[in-house]
């Protein structure tokens, strides 16, 4: 089937070529012609694009939707702002591979993932692969393999270092990662059961990776005071095996660290540049966080198996020592103010009925409420009560730090968009991109159009190898969206956080209408792999 695009303003991904009015034919699930004007008495299908810009589908690279896309009601909020690719496995957190010391997983995982609608204990991401390969996809999907899932498989969440033994198996799921295909691999150094790993580990385990042109992508160990000592470490890992660096929502935490720190740790990223590595990094458009509470507990409180912290949670000596693990915090803790961060962080996602009363409030302002002795004494009891599971939205980046790294023109855009099932999402899951594009290019003018639609387009599909999407040229996939940025809508706020964005009058996936005029027309994603 032929399908003719209009007279639109066409932006086609890159740097070099100027946006210019013009025409795209499509023939089937590809671009087969773009020029000024094109006449085509052929076409079922011609759409007009007038007084609207034409460019590439929105590629997010960093999105936890491992799970919530085998749900009937995915896609729409995705599509809505635009999205036609995603990347998934990030931060450490993989639903494979799975074995009996997996059990826990996907407890853990429901402040970030939600809970999933069916049996997915996958042996090895070859499974969840063909898994996803059998159902209809509204947007294209990749994953990488989370490091997080492979040291669960291999120890569960056993604090103690990794064995001889216990690396050789790790290591052969991450030889197995490779041989089949997957173009990199995350991490999550502030989530169980990473954090346990030390540096020499995760050199260790990325060994099978020399030579194989693989990415490394981070969730740092350390956003905050020793936002540089990580992004060191994220250096050294890479390079021991050859691999590319690519950052994970690059900031930092805590007003004790805005501008000098992060300005310290661009410094250090651009430094390794120079010398010769591929590093690149991302971000999202927003000054506040989103997590799980079980995250931000000191990782020196985290010393032995977290079911067994829970179990003991409330009684006087655990509080005791979360008390002093705060106050004095170990080399792997974020040192962030405890009073800074009880009085910005916000309870997001709560699953007990009886719990729910305090989402939207900060921690502060529900252990008043509660009449807690004080923070520790509230959110120790909330962990029991909610079995771990509480997702929170941390109010701790600098809205100048954001712009600064937007500059960057290493920097690609995100959303980091949680899946907990909570009525009141952090809006970046409903709006990230339409955002980026409303505030920070139409009304802040930090980059321009044209770049920063390159952030969202060409710089991801080129940062995970995405062959043939992100730039609008002949013979690649027909990933486009037609839309006037005027009438743009970032309708999320985090007040009023669980609306979709509007404004974007088609959104073709692979060639298919899948999205127009605020309707989801219909699934055309490929599994990208």
């Amino acid at each position: 089937m032929y399908k003719l695009i209009k007279n639109g303003l066409i932006y086609d991904g890159t740097l070099e070529n100027k946006p210019f009015i013009g025409d795209i034919l499509i023939k089937d699930n590809i671009i087969e012609k773009i020029d000024k004007s094109i006449d085509f008495e052929n076409a079922e299908i011609i759409i007009n694009a007038e007084n609207k810009i034409v460019t590439p589908g929105f590629i997010d690279i960093h999105r936890h939707c491992d799970l919530a896309i085998f749900k009937e009601n995915f896609g729409k909020l995705e599509l809505a702002q635009g999205i036609t690719t995603i990347g998934t496995g990030v931060c450490g957190f993989s639903f494979a591979p799975y074995t009996e010391k997996s059990k826990g997983l996907y407890d853990y995982s429901v402040p970030t993932h939600g809970h999933p609608i069916k049996d997915t204990k996958y042996p090895k991401l070859s499974d969840y692969i063909n898994d996803l390969k059998s159902i209809d996809k509204p947007v294209n999907i990749s994953t990488l393999q989370g490091t997080g899932a492979v040291r669960l498989a291999v120890k569960g969440y056993d604090t103690s270092p990794f064995t001889e033994a216990e690396m050789l198996r790790a290591q052969e799921y991450i030889k197995e990662t490779v041989d089949f295909g997957i173009k990199g691999f995350s991490s999550g150094l502030v989530y169980l059961p990473e954090v346990y790993n030390t540096k020499e580990e995760m050199k260790k385990l990325f060994a099978p990776c020399k030579g194989k042109n693989m990415i490394y992508m981070p969730h740092m160990r350390d956003e905050a005071s020793r936002l540089v000592e990580a992004v060191e470490e994220s250096i050294e890992i890479a390079q021991e095996n050859d691999m590319a660096l690519h950052i994970s929502h690059l900031k930092a935490l805590g007003p004790e660290n805005w501008n000098t720190t992060l300005n310290k740790a661009i410094n250090l990223i651009e430094k390794a540049q120079k010398n010769g590595m591929d590093i690149t990094v991302d971000f999202y458009p927003y000054h506040g966080t989103a997590t799980t509470l079980a995250a931000i507990l000191p990782v020196s409180f985290l010393d032995k198996n977290f079911d067994d912290i829970l179990k003991n949670i409330t009684s006087k000596e655990s509080m005791e020592k979360m008390r002093y693990c705060y106050q004095n915090p170990g080399p792997n803790d974020e040192n962030i103010s405890p009073d800074f961060r009880w009085s910005h962080s916000i309870i997001s996602s709560l699953s007990k009925i009886e719990n729910k009363k305090y989402i939207g409030k900060t921690i502060h302002q529900c252990t008043v409420e509660a009449g807690c002795q004080d923070e520790i004494e509230f959110i120790s009891y909330l962990l029991e009560s909610e079995n771990g599971k509480i997702g929170i939205v941390g109010f701790n980046i600098s809205p100048d730090d954001i712009i600064k790294i937007a500059e960057l023109p290493y920097s690609i855009v995100i959303s980091d968009a949680l899946y907990d099932e909570s009525d009141t999402p952090h809006p970046r899951k409903m709006a990230a991109f339409t955002h980026f594009l409303k505030y920070y290019i139409n009304d802040l003018k930090v980059l321009s159009l044209q770049e920063g639609i390159h952030k969202i387009t060409q710089m991801p599909a080129k940062r995970l190898g995405y062959q043939h999407r992100g730039v609008l040229a002949e013979g690649n996939f027909a990933d486009i969206l037609v839309f006037d940025i005027d009438k743009l809508g970032d309708n999320a706020t985090f007040d009023n956080s669980n609306h979709l964005s509007t404004g974007m009058n088609y959104v073709l996936v692979n060639g298919e209408i899948a999205w127009k005029d605020e309707k989801l027309i219909g699934k055309y994603g490929e599994v990208l792999h």
